[in-house]
């Protein structure tokens, strides 16, 4: 029985260290977490990096309107952002107002840039409703419902964004939500192309 006894206090040090150990991990990662955040770093948009060379497919898909139809072929001499995008995607949702801000500075010009929102697979309602929702009140938007168009460009995720050059040559690609900054750059990289 004497032996039991000295052993006890053994294996009472044995329990008590290694959760001695993990309290202290806890409480460092606690304090870890506590520190202040450290500063957001300002929007810098990165050049354009995708660059391709096909002819954009072309096509005929109405607007939201179900009557007005509406093809690439439509903005020849302009060079064109043409956004794939659906309702139930976080980042195209985003990317709407900077697309809707590029249509009120360039939507006039003729000449100038042009854009063409597709979205996929989803209703003149749905998408009119959803757009009333979310404040977006001046953008172009065809649609494409049975996603032959998605097929013919071989858009893979959403949001996808095609650059147009005036010629109906795809330039560019861009994966992933569009800030207004980024056409620029854009609008830019097809300048020096040309």
């Amino acid at each position: 029985m004497q032996t039991e006894k000295s052993q006890s206090p053994a294996l009472l040090l044995f329990l008590i260290l290694p959760l001695l150990g993990i309290f202290v991990a806890l409480l460092m990662v606690f304090l870890e977490d506590r520190k202040a955040p450290a500063a957001q770093p300002t929007f810098q948009p990165a050049p354009p990096r995708t660059v391709i060379n096909f002819q954009a497919p072309d096509f005929e898909l109405p607007l939201l309107d179900g009557l007005t139809l509406v093809s690439p072929s439509d903005y020849a001499g302009q060079p064109l952002f043409l956004n794939f995008w659906a309702t139930w995607c976080a980042p195209c949702v985003r990317e709407l107002p900077a697309f809707e801000e590029f249509v009120a500075v360039h939507g006039a010009d003729e000449k100038g840039p042009a854009l063409l929102t597709i979205n996929l697979g989803e209703t003149a309602e749905e998408i009119t409703g959803f757009l009333k929702e979310i404040g977006v009140r001046n953008l172009p938007v065809a649609m494409d419902i049975n996603q032959v168009v998605k097929r013919d460009y071989g858009v893979q995720n959403l949001p996808t964004t095609y650059v147009i050059d005036g010629a109906g040559m795809v330039r560019h690609m861009k994966l992933g939500e569009m800030k207004y900054e980024e056409m620029g750059l854009y609008l830019q990289q097809l300048a020096d192309e040309s």
